[in-house]
């Protein structure tokens, strides 16, 4: 049965492409409850340009024109090139996080002339997942500084980090530039990896800030309250917990600490559109 909705979490980390002489980023993003591209019974995918996919979590299969099938699965980064058809997912009922990268340019065809970026080898395992994520997230600069940082050393950086990971060297991240990042920091700070994330009161306190002053220069700086902002995160991760369908609407309000599962419900139902339950038919079937 071919999947008829779409169940990942998607969430962009470039709002527009990064261009320099060098090359270009064109796009990017995490996804949380993913399904791949090019699955059958539809045909494989083909794109115009360079890809890089690092999966975080789960299992699937990869195939192209000289690849047969092949397991990838936690820990494994694939390579996809221009024009190639390939074939990258989950099996049915099944999902997988991962991070991603369209990119192309000079650069990058240097690194396939070098074998680097190599067609013959477009599965590696790179098992260090906390590392390589962290690396590769952090390319990208904050929203409140991405017009203060460079395009050409935004993409030195990225060509810098996918050299790491393609030769196998796990090379020690570089202390970052001292700067006011008091912004970055916290949206880290709130949002739900794991459980609820910290709560903004925490986090002011954290930063040096009386609460009242963090939420002033939270508001200015994103546009809404930090509260806001850690409750919709909250949100957002229990959608996620949904897909993956291991934990029950009243785990899941447990876990990311709503005083009930009722008021999770209308919370989710206020951000989403409808309740928890209807949510998880309608991505799960």
């Amino acid at each position: 049965m071919p999947r008829t909705v779409d169940p990942t979490v998607k969430t962009r980390l470039l709002l527009r492409p990064v261009r320099s002489p060098l090359g270009t980023i064109r796009i990017g993003g995490v996804n949380q409850g993913g399904v791949g591209v090019g699955m059958p019974p539809g045909a494989p995918r083909v794109i115009p340009c360079y890809s890089m996919l690092y999966v975080t979590r789960g299992r699937g299969l990869y195939s192209d024109a000289d690849t047969p099938w092949r397991e990838v699965g936690e820990g494994n980064l694939i390579l996809y090139f221009p024009g190639r058809p390939h074939r990258c997912g989950t099996r049915p009922g099944e999902f997988w996080d991962e991070l991603w990268f369209q990119f192309d340019g000079p650069v990058f065809d240097l690194m396939c002339r070098a074998q680097l970026l190599d067609p013959r080898r477009p599965v590696h395992h790179r098992p260090d997942r906390d590392h390589w994520f962290r690396r590769f997230f952090e390319l990208i600069p904050p929203l409140h500084l991405r017009d203060k940082t460079p395009a050409p050393v935004v993409v030195s950086r990225f060509a810098a980090v996918l050299t790491e990971i393609l030769s196998g060297h796990t090379a020690t991240a570089p202390d970052p530039v001292p700067r006011e990042d008091w912004l970055n920091t916290a949206c880290e700070l709130m949002v739900a990896h794991g459980k609820s994330g910290t709560a903004p009161a925490t986090v002011a306190r954290k930063l040096g800030f009386s609460y009242e002053t963090f939420r002033k220069k939270f508001r200015s700086a994103i546009g809404f309250a930090p509260g806001r902002y850690h409750h919709d995160s909250r949100i957002d991760r229990a959608a996620a917990l949904l897909h993956e369908g291991r934990l029950t609407i009243k785990e899941i309000a447990a876990q990311l600490e709503f005083c009930d599962e009722f008021y999770f419900s209308r919370c989710f139902k206020r951000r989403f559109g409808q309740s928890p339950r209807a949510f998880r038919q309608r991505v799960r079937g």
